[in-house]
């Protein structure tokens, strides 16, 4: 069985960052693509880079009273 990855898809494990992709699972929120050590593990994917809010996993701002990045309003 073959992986059809497009353009965008990583070609690295998303688990340990260093094998290449041999297996996907799929998942309620996609799939996950990874080397067959830690697909056969059950390791979960290490981070989503581009959720809504950023990345790592991150959930929303943690202070609001922070000004943006924009410009930095120094």
């Amino acid at each position: 069985m073959s992986i059809n990855l497009s353009a965008t898809d990583v070609r690295t494990c998303e688990a340990c960052w260093r094998p290449l992709v041999t297996a996907a699972r799929h998942t309620v929120h996609g799939r996950d693509l990874l080397c067959r050590a830690c697909a056969e593990s059950g390791c979960p994917r290490r981070a989503d880079l581009f959720p809504p809010y950023g990345i790592y996993r991150l959930h929303r701002p943690a202070h609001r009273t922070l000004s943006p990045i924009r410009g930095d309003e120094r």
